[in-house]
């Protein structure tokens, strides 16, 4: 045995020796009962052909360890039951994680445990079936588990490692997905670490597939990823707080219970050539403040039944590039000040939304250009009671429902009831949390051909700057409006899956924001529907006209004006009328 854990070189050699030599010499028994009111003490790894555990019977580690059981190569929970086939019982070292909230201290079992190299008084080698564990790289390992929380591979401190081939099956409920506990791949720290071909299915609530969070930087090439739900705990209360939260929370809209990835803290991450498959919730998320940059290159992302295909939270900084996405739900989702770019041709099919943004006040960039196209069957983007910057160059837009761009109040049930008791506000004098962003939402597009709506519905939190830029065709209407729930009712959690759907009243409304819509030289619009604007400019080589067949009314506060180059404001109306 190691006389000194940390000691790399005996590590090394360790390795070198293969699997079984990381771990204490086995004891020889074959079979064991444990009677139920009798209780057996694991000090070392322990072999069995047979095990008969009765009900109050109980099966413990050593002082300081904690214990796995695989049968057969495949990690099973211990608990009462007859077992047969290769029995091993392998007490470790803890791998102790906070609880991300509150004072929760974990004690974290692993199939392999790399800090700087891998560390085989913490890993659960009996999980390996198969492969090579090295100094620097792992192949070919092959881990399975049903084992509720066990987690695949944990890298973490100043690692760098590379894993080829992996491939991991667990099964059974994850634990806290907001720190990766349960998930098949951790990394964090200030790790490096390189992932090629890795095949990753997961079943269970919180069971993350890849989990990436601190400073790491991780490089993930030809994945194929796939996670399912599992049952909620009986006691479940559904909570929102990180490390509580076992399921999508409802507001949004979808439902689910498992995300396929999540990263956090600062950490980079890449997937290039990959498929990742969530059934639902969501299939590449980014939580926390950040910033986060997600990449996914050449890869496609999907849900099945419900969710989304990426999430951009906090200052996370997205970008897909020549990606295929396929959802039920949303391509994207981002809250609070996160940004997205699609690019190179990237294309989402939505069964609903392509994009939609809530949270905060404001802040961040959605790109959408070099022909990336949504098509979607409701609103392409929809933006929640908060400002943001879009940028369609060279995108397409192909919504369903004629709703090019909608902005509206955030109807998620959830933020409306913490927003009839907020916090109370910061003392007088004291200084901003953070930058204070801009609720003002300004939309440009150029080189594209658009055929639909832009709706302004949001009231009391900013206006909405419109531009048609270079080469940029819009044949539809741009309008403030009143947006009211599709269904007659506000959304609650058991009408969860209508959050989002509203129908428009164009008009000056009660409480009129700024909406202003500027068509520059080389643009046109094209006005099918009666369009209401706070200002409106036309460069003189711009165009604004009426569907063939009718002529365009201009009115400003009520009167006739002819409709010529320059800058008009105040209660613009633009009027597609009778018969030329």
């Amino acid at each position: 045995m190691m006389k000194h854990p940390n000691d790399v070189t005996a590590v090394l050699a360790l390795l070198a020796a293969g699997p079984l030599a990381l771990l204490p010499q086995a004891a020889s028994a074959q079979s064991r009962s444990v009677a139920a009111g009798s209780s057996w003490t694991i000090a070392r790894e322990t072999v069995l052909d047979r095990l008969d555990i009765a009900p109050g019977g109980q099966i413990r580690p050593a002082a300081g360890r904690e214990l796995s059981m695989t049968v057969d190569g495949v990690g099973t929970p211990l608990a009462p039951g007859s077992y047969k086939g290769r029995i091993v019982l392998a007490p470790t070292a803890p791998i102790a994680w906070k609880a991300m909230l509150g004072n929760r201290d974990y004690r974290v079992r692993a199939a392999l445990y790399v800090d700087g190299a891998p560390d085989p008084l913490r890993s659960v080698a009996a999980t390996w079936r198969g492969g090579q564990v090295a100094a620097g790289q792992a192949s070919n390992l092959h881990i399975a588990s049903a084992d509720p929380g066990f987690t695949g591979i944990a890298i973490e401190g100043a690692s760098r490692y590379v894993l080829n081939d992996p491939v991991i099956e667990l099964t059974g409920n994850g634990v806290d997905d907001s720190i990766g506990y349960g998930a098949g791949i951790v990394v964090q720290g200030s790790a490096q670490v390189t992932i090629n071909r890795p095949r990753i299915f997961t079943q269970g609530v919180v069971r993350t597939a890849i989990f990436v969070a601190g400073n790491a930087q991780v490089d993930i090439d030809g994945a194929q990823i796939e996670t399912r739900n599992g049952t909620l705990p009986a006691d479940y209360k559904f909570s929102i707080l990180p490390g509580e939260m076992m399921e999508v929370p409802y507001g949004l809209g979808i439902s689910g219970n498992v995300r396929a990835t999540n990263v956090q803290g600062t950490a980079h991450v890449t997937y290039r050539n990959s498929h990742i498959r969530a059934q639902a919730w969501g299939a590449l998320a980014t939580d926390g403040e950040g910033p986060t940059w997600l990449t996914a290159i050449n890869s496609t992302i999907e849900t099945l039944e419900s969710g989304y295909g990426a999430y951009a939270n906090g200052h996370a900084q997205d970008l897909f590039d020549n990606c295929v996405f396929r959802v039920p739900d949303y391509g994207l989702v981002v809250g609070g000040p996160g940004s997205a770019t699609f690019t190179n041709g990237t294309m989402v099919s939505s069964g609903r939304f392509g994009v939609m943004m809530h949270q905060g006040a404001g802040g961040g960039t959605l790109r959408i250009e070099k022909g990336s196209t949504f098509v979607t069957g409701q609103t392409a983007i929809v933006v929640k009671g908060r400002g943001t910057t879009i940028v369609v160059d060279g995108g397409r837009l192909v919504p369903g429902n004629g709703v090019l761009l909608q902005t509206m109040e955030n109807d998620d049930p959830i933020m409306r009831e913490m927003m009839r008791n907020p916090p109370p506000p910061p003392p007088a004098g004291a200084a901003p949390a953070g930058p204070v962003e801009s609720g003002e939402v300004v939309a440009s597009f150029s080189n594209t051909r658009l055929e639909g709506d832009i709706f302004h519905a949001m009231t009391g939190k900013g206006g909405m700057r419109i531009t048609l830029g270079a080469t940029a065709s819009l044949r539809g209407g741009i309008s403030l409006a009143v947006a009211r729930p599709a269904s007659g009712a506000e959304p609650t959690r058991a009408t969860f899956a209508s959050v989002g759907e509203v129908v428009n009243a164009p008009g000056f409304g009660a409480k009129p924001e700024p909406l202003q819509v500027r068509v520059e030289d080389g643009a046109s619009w094209e006005v099918t529907r009666p369009s209401f604007v706070s200002e409106l400019t036309l460069a003189p080589h711009g165009r604004i006209g009426a569907p063939v067949g009718q002529r365009l009314e201009l009115r400003v506060n009520g009167q006739a004006v002819p409709l010529a180059p320059g800058h008009y404001q105040g209660q613009v109306e633009l009027l597609p009328v009778g018969d030329r």
